[in-house]
């Protein structure tokens, strides 16, 4: 993880000036930087000399040939990705020129896809791989959905047997990668490409200048303090609920906190230090959600949520519900937010800042803040009819990225950034602590457990069952699916 937040950390420096793309000097020139391209892309540019700087061990060269990149749209919109031109904003032209970069330096024209939705693009590309059809390069998976079956059934290379990518490079974070690696094998990639997707704790600042007098320190200073706590979040929000209409809890009210009751509850689990499937003391993956050691952790973290759940100064909400209070609603003190979601606040009068979702408490200070990466990995297909191309390819994107990073913070949270530092900083901490684990990556693996939604299951109001009862139906079960699961893998 520190790589790719060392040069996350550079990127966020830059958030109050535009990204300057890097200059030309002729002695730095890869050896036949002059050579033509062969697509219209990179011809185009071909007067523009490219600098590499700590550049990847890549020679300037012209394929000229297409490259096929795959995109889950369900997780993150292709057009974080892959443009077909500019729109003349600053994430799309970012987007662009990364292309033409690339395009400029390999001969290749990179054409985006989106996939089919959910688990409905697995087959497609499976067919394309048994074909060796060379209609997919690159593909950008589901966060969870299909990664199991794929893995297991060898349609992945092993990034690790790669020689073109550098996975020591800053552009590629191998802390992240080897966290949900399986039996040592890197066949989920993720580096400065992947646009980072996760839950944030949007708040209104009006409102929270109103009700922060109460606190000892700002929301602020807690996060820098390491004092943000679960307990801190809860008792923030209790202190909002305005009964508007005089006729008990409604969508009509003001509240202190609301948010979907589903994907973002996932996150408190990770947020508490908590993961679904870790390595046990003999080496071996099992639940661990529920162990000797988190046991109890999680039982406080499951009972807390839902006494807040049920509280009058929440307002929580199933999928596709209709009836929902969001940050834009003024509303609201706090909000579960995806990240990606953000942006849409722009267009309402709500000032909003941002937090990372809280500690469990305070003794987690040395692990600190951790937020659910929601968004899809690099996977390179078993089989390509041009594999040096391929892999040069997504190298390349992912050392040329910077740019496209700081491009979409600005969108993030627009001049909001430039006027905040102190909302840069929890944008740092937040993009610092992103993390997966083993259990989330690879839960279709366990069919039947629901697992990953064991928060939201268990803290939506008048629930009948308990976590240990819970427990008890799915924690034998998951250990044998998931030792099924390795057993498949050489």
């Amino acid at each position: 993880m520190k790589k790719h937040i060392k040069a996350l950390s550079v990127l966020l420096a830059f958030l109050l000036t535009l990204a300057v793309f890097v200059s030309c000097d002729s002695d730095n020139t890869p050896e036949n930087d002059t050579q033509d391209a062969g697509s219209e892309s990179a011809s185009e540019t071909t007067s523009e000399t490219i600098v590499l700087e700590d550049k990847p061990d890549i020679s300037k060269k012209n394929y000229g040939a297409d490259y096929f990149l795959h995109i889950h749209g369900d997780v993150n919109p292709i057009d974080f990705y892959w443009v077909e031109e500019s729109e003349n904003d600053v994430l799309s032209q970012a987007i662009y020129d990364r292309q033409r970069k690339v395009s400029d330096y390999l001969g290749v024209e990179i054409i985006g896809t989106r996939t089919l939705a959910e688990t409905k693009y697995i087959e497609p590309f499976k067919t394309a791989v048994k074909n060796k059809d060379g209609s997919v390069h690159t593909l950008l998976t589901h966060n969870y959905q299909g990664i199991p079956t794929l893995v297991s059934e060898n349609f992945f290379t092993d990034l690790k047997t790669v020689s073109q990518l550098d996975l020591d490079a800053d552009y590629w974070n191998a802390d992240f990668m080897d966290s949900i690696s399986v039996k040592d094998h890197y066949f989920l990639g993720f580096s400065n490409f992947n646009i980072l997707y996760t839950n944030v704790i949007s708040f209104n600042k009006a409102m929270m200048a109103k009700y922060e007098a109460s606190l000892d320190e700002s929301v602020y200073s807690m996060v820098n303090n390491y004092r943000w706590t679960l307990d801190q979040m809860i008792s923030l929000a209790n202190l909002v609920y305005i009964d508007t209409t005089g006729d008990g809890k409604t969508i009509d009210d003001t509240f202190g906190i609301s948010g979907l009751q589903s994907v973002p509850f996932v996150n408190f689990l990770q947020g508490s230090n908590i993961n679904l499937v870790e390595l046990n003391e003999k080496g071996d993956y099992e639940v661990s959600v529920y162990n000797e050691l988190n046991k109890n952790r999680t039982t406080v973290l499951v009972d807390k949520l839902l006494d807040l759940a049920k509280s009058d100064c929440s307002w929580f909400w199933a999928f596709r519900a209709t009836e929902t209070v969001k940050m834009n609603s003024g509303k609201v003190l706090m909000n579960l937010s995806p990240s990606v979601e953000l942006p849409s606040y722009l267009n309402y009068d709500v000032d909003f800042g941002v937090l990372p979702y809280p500690m469990f408490d305070e003794s987690q200070k040395d692990v600190g803040y951790r937020s659910l990466q929601w968004g899809g990995y690099i996977a390179l297909p078993s089989y390509l009819d041009d594999p040096d191309m391929a892999a040069e390819t997504i190298e390349m994107l992912s050392y040329f990225s910077d740019d496209v990073n700081t491009a979409f913070y600005e969108k993030l949270l627009g001049k909001q950034v430039a006027d905040s530092p102190d909302d840069k900083k929890m944008l740092e901490i937040i993009w610092d602590s992103v993390c997966s684990d083993f259990g989330q990556t690879y839960f279709e693996a366990m069919p039947g457990t629901d697992l990953l939604y064991i928060v939201p299951r268990l803290t939506v109001a008048n629930t009948t069952k308990n976590i240990a009862s819970f427990m008890a139906t799915v924690d034998k079960s998951a250990n044998k699916l998931i030792r099924k699961f390795l057993s498949g893998i050489k």
